[in-house]
């Protein structure tokens, strides 16, 4: 089953101290890209918040936001003003065994270890909030892989569509060809009997044969009509893979391109010429969603 790279997943959890909101946006990109945008305080947490992205998905860029409000209104950090005192009256000892006339900075003795502490549930709300935030990057990020599903259906029979008018192009054409070589057999008998009227110069035919002998070769292209259909059949195989499958997919277009330029050198008729058009031009639209495919 064909992925699209683009969807959209968003998860929200509520109670009476937090609210913390996660969205996830996949865009198209030919590699793995993950964005996020993290509260502070689970910024240390990066790669353990985004594992689970990494895991299930292949390509494109991942645009992950998270926003977290506690409600909660206990201060984040603590001053422990005892240890502060210590600091300084331990300061303003020493200064006076050096004879230092240097003036205690509060905002030095800030810095100093133990002073300005975390809040008692600093730590305790770190790993909860961790688990809350991983469960609900889980429920997003199912919900955009359930959208990109969806999208990656539509892909897939819009592809296979395009897919059978290849073919019927290519039936078509391959009835064609051997009526091109017939008709340029009978203009050329034509032409050089025109030519030849009035002299006492005969038309034979293993001369007339050698030359529509080499017209039928440089213009003969069962060869790349027959990888073409083989290139369709892959391509048909691949959608119905169940394995991240873009990359295979655009390299097979790129086979289908080369074997339709190819009959487009070589094919000596107007008709045939107008049926490549359509062919290419084809091709060109299963490129441009395959550019969409995981």
């Amino acid at each position: 089953m064909l992925k699209s790279m683009t969807g959209f997943g968003a998860a929200e959890y509520k109670d009476d101290e937090r609210n913390m909101r996660v969205e996830i946006r996949s865009i198209n990109n030919r590699f793995l890209k993950v964005e996020s945008r993290l509260p502070e305080i689970l910024q240390p947490f990066e790669s353990d918040i985004e594992r689970p992205i990494r895991e299930k998905i292949a390509r494109g860029t991942i645009l992950l936001n998270v926003n977290y409000q506690s409600l909660r209104h206990e201060p984040e950090y603590i001053l422990d003003s005892n240890r502060l005192k210590e600091y300084y009256h331990l300061l303003n000892g020493i200064k006076k065994e050096i004879g230092s006339r240097e003036k205690i900075s509060v905002n030095s003795l800030m810095l100093l270890p133990g002073v300005l502490q975390k809040g008692k549930n600093s730590q305790e709300d770190k790993n909860i909030l961790l688990s809350r935030c991983i469960s609900l990057v889980n429920e997003a990020l199912g919900k955009m892989l359930e959208m990109r599903a969806v999208e990656g259906e539509h892909l897939a029979k819009d592809i296979e569509q395009r897919k059978e008018f290849v073919l019927s192009v290519l039936n078509k054409i391959e009835t064609m060809a051997p009526i091109v070589v017939q008709e340029y057999s009978k203009r050329l008998r034509n032409r050089v009997e025109s030519l030849l009227s009035g002299t006492d110069v005969e038309l034979t035919d293993s001369n007339l044969c050698r030359e529509i002998a080499i017209f039928a070769e440089r213009c003969d292209i069962t060869e790349e009509i027959s990888r073409l259909k083989s290139h369709l059949h892959q391509l048909q195989e691949t959608i119905n893979s169940d394995e991240p499958v873009g990359r295979k997919l655009d390299f097979i277009i790129q086979e289908m391109f080369r074997e339709t330029n190819t009959m487009c050198s070589k094919a000596n008729d107007s008709v045939i010429l107008k049926e490549l058009v359509d062919v290419k031009t084809e091709i060109e639209k299963i490129r441009e969603q395959i550019f969409n495919i995981e």
